[in-house]
């Protein structure tokens, strides 16, 4: 998982933060292992690392805050085929319309607006709205694959709000299509 605000076409990619730190690509989860967080100049120096540039604010009026910028889960080596050959039975989920997290970030909930049955490694029967849920922790340790970079896009939320006074910041998320193991869905055929 790396943060990069200078990928193209990324709803919140930039030079700069609002601190005057460069963007670059940081790695935050790397082989499954925690090594960064969002940061500003300030919180970096309290865990003894270098700003992440994250500190933004949605205008001049605003103080700045660490806000998520553009979010990427790397591409693996598969094709989006391959991968989905390797699936029996499941379900595939496309465009994410809802979504709801705790205020702890422990558990969510997405629904999308369509979905697929996966049987014997091939896309079947549509789903109306199907939906899955979990744990954060557990959810992410039930990735088991990730296609490779042909399938790469990266998307966005426009309207991510934080802050006190509220702020309104756009967000990118950037990913390819990905497996998990053992999660739990629901939906309607």
């Amino acid at each position: 998982m790396v943060c990069n605000s200078t990928i193209p076409h990324g709803l919140a990619s930039y030079g700069y933060d609002d601190e005057g730190v460069p963007a670059r690509p940081v790695d935050l989860i790397k082989d499954g292992v925690l090594v960064n967080y969002l940061s500003s100049r300030e919180t970096a120096a309290r865990i003894g690392k270098e700003s992440t540039a994250a500190m933004r604010a949605n205008s001049w009026v605003n103080v700045p805050i660490v806000r998520i910028a553009n979010i990427n889960l790397i591409p693996g080596e598969k094709s989006f085929n391959q991968l989905l050959s390797e699936i029996d039975d499941g379900i595939y989920m496309d465009t994410v319309k809802s979504w709801s997290i705790d205020d702890e970030r422990r558990y969510f909930q997405f629904g999308c607006e369509i979905g697929w049955l996966i049987q014997g490694g091939k896309l079947t029967t549509p789903i109306k709205n199907p939906t899955y849920s979990g744990c954060t922790v557990d959810f992410w340790n039930r990735c088991s694959g990730i296609a490779g970079a042909d399938s790469y896009r990266v998307w966005g939320t426009p309207n991510c709000g934080k802050g006190q006074p509220g702020q309104n910041a756009r967000t990118g998320q950037g990913a390819a299509p990905a497996r998990f193991d053992q999660v739990d869905i629901g939906g309607r055929s």
